[in-house]
């Protein structure tokens, strides 16, 4: 029976198993991808929109102020507007199997596992998050970590006659964190507060095992989760996480810290469309389960509540 029919069951098998196994893949998390925690994902775009407006805003413009009873002088407030549009791109993953291990798998009452849908899904997931991270070159697409909109400060040399942190008092390093916190907080007359600090991982890895001195236990992160000024000001946790991508992201290659405000309002990235899957379909002995997916650019769309700083 499994001879001159065997590809049509085949290709019914295969878009049997996907009923199982692609919401499981769906379900499930990949906590080695940071881009879900530290750069708010939009998704409310059509699906198939081609271009997406947004407007990055300056400053607040204009303060309250008292007016008699019968004047009509109310001060209102404004914000400095600098348009942009990003393009919407179409990307795709897939995955397949052959005629001979379908046939293999019904033969014997085999279920299929979901191993090779979960390695596209993960290379879906791989390229949102350099997406997010350092855009896509080729596209003209900035990411979090790399982009004109956000001022770039220069770290200031330390008592050892250079601006690296491996060279740095711990008091040094401590307060390149608050002076970039502060530009913050002071350019925006107190509006905005950055909540999150991003380091290379080899600068990360520095503080979190540099202690104070040879008597302490403490470490220089440690430290500076204490006295950072924002939790100083707040009462809150500044998150601060190791990236890749920072380690020559600075002026003439060196290293940079971000430090911004962490929500949609300040910064997102678009995916109209996440990842879709489509039906099996059988080309020759081979059948593919095509992925296709649609983004757009990181928006920052208030980049005074960001800085960057080269050189660390």
């Amino acid at each position: 029976m499994f001879t001159t029919d065997a590809p049509a069951l085949a290709l019914n098998f295969l878009r049997t198993a996907q009923n199982y196994i692609e919401p499981g893949i769906y379900a499930r998390e990949y906590p080695d991808f940071q881009y879900r925690e530290l750069v708010p994902v939009d998704n409310t775009a059509p699906d198939w929109t081609t271009h997406i407006d947004f407007f990055s805003m300056g400053d607040d413009v204009g303060q309250a102020r008292e007016f008699a009873p019968d004047g009509d002088d109310i001060p209102f407030v404004d914000f400095k507007l600098d348009k942009g549009d990003s393009r919407v791109y179409m990307a795709g993953i897939g995955y397949r199997y052959n005629l001979q291990e379908l046939a293999h798998a019904q033969a014997y009452g085999i279920r299929l596992d979901g191993t090779r849908a979960d390695a596209a899904r993960r290379k879906y997931e791989q390229f949102v998050d350099n997406l997010c991270f350092l855009g896509r070159s080729k596209l003209g697409l900035a990411g979090l970590l790399n982009s004109t909109s956000v001022t770039a400060l220069t770290a200031p040399n330390g008592a050892g006659g250079t601006a690296t942190w491996p060279t740095k008092t711990v008091d040094e390093i401590v307060k390149d964190v608050n002076d970039v916190l502060g530009v913050v907080f002071t350019a925006s007359n107190g509006i905005e507060q950055a909540d999150t600090l991003l380091l290379s991982q080899d600068r990360y890895a520095y503080i979190a095992t540099r202690r104070l001195d040879a008597t302490q236990t403490t470490t220089i992160l440690e430290h500076i989760q204490r006295v950072n000024i924002y939790t100083i000001r707040t009462g809150q946790p500044l998150k601060i996480r190791a990236v890749f991508g920072l380690e020559t992201a600075g002026a003439g290659n060196t290293q940079r810290m971000v430090a911004y405000r962490r929500t949609p309002d300040v910064v997102k990235v678009h995916i109209p469309m996440p990842l879709r899957w489509l039906q099996a379909e059988q080309r020759l002995l081979k059948y593919e389960v095509p992925g296709i997916f649609r983004f757009g650019g990181v928006e920052w769309r208030r980049p005074g509540a960001a800085r960057y700083l080269d050189g660390i």
